[in-house]
């Protein structure tokens, strides 16, 4: 039976499971994503752990799809989300468990969902978001090139383009389909730190250019915390 040691994880899902116990989906650091039971939680005391949004270490046995956690602990201070920086969380959740497969690592994806989850209450949490984005979609096959077009020249700030999944970036009045998006936030979104994400127009047009992708990759699935957003805008 193989265990797994002293593993930091987050709490991506959990629900109930017979009368004592939880099932939980984890993303761990070195191991991606664990579907795994905790048996007991009430008299174990981990009922105020196994939450979303609080960074753990665990230690989990087991061979198959589903392990079985043995021991829990909090390993610092967990984020208590409202409003739409909860909706961000739950974003962040559900692509992971719509792009990524069980027990296949993430390592940049984990690093930058830690980053994201601590700028969420703050007004950094868009860059954030969109480094988390694009880690996810490089480490899951899906990887954009932002910094060449579809001709292998080098992307032009002042210049306006179309960019699709499939293609990448055109110049803007060719090709059909794809966002319109400037150079400038192809470049910021390619920036190590994503200098320039912060501000308009850059801003708008990531996110409109990242939720364009990641709908084409999530094959049509529906996100539930985008009802979220829409109730808070509401």
């Amino acid at each position: 039976m193989d265990t797994a040691q002293g593993q930091p994880a987050w709490v991506l899902h959990r629900r109930a499971f017979r009368e004592s116990s939880t099932l939980v989906e984890l993303f761990s650091r070195e191991h991606g994503r664990i579907g795994a039971v905790a048996n007991g939680v009430r008299r174990r005391g981990w009922s105020g752990q196994l939450e979303p949004f609080i960074p753990l270490q665990v230690v989990w046995k087991g061979r198959g799809d589903l392990k079985t956690l043995t021991e829990v602990e909090q390993a610092g201070r967990g984020y208590a989300l409202r409003g739409g920086a909860l909706a961000c969380g739950f974003y962040m959740a559900e692509l992971l468990l719509a792009l990524t497969r069980r027990e296949d690592p993430h390592p940049l994806t984990w690093e930058r969902y830690a980053i994201a989850v601590d700028c969420l209450p703050g007004d950094d949490a868009e860059p954030a978001l969109r480094r988390f984005e694009l880690a996810l979609l490089e480490e899951s096959g899906y990887g954009m090139e932002l910094e060449t077009d579809v001709l292998g020249r080098p992307v032009v700030p002042q210049s306006a383009y179309r960019y699709t999944p499939e293609r990448g970036a055109e110049p803007a009045g060719t090709g059909e389909g794809g966002v319109e998006v400037r150079g400038a936030t192809l470049l910021a979104l390619a920036a190590t730190e994503g200098q320039g994400l912060s501000q308009e127009p850059v801003r708008s047009e990531a996110r409109r250019l990242m939720r364009a992708v990641l709908h084409r990759h999530l094959g049509g699935r529906r996100l539930r915390s985008r009802e979220m957003f829409r109730s808070l805008r509401g």
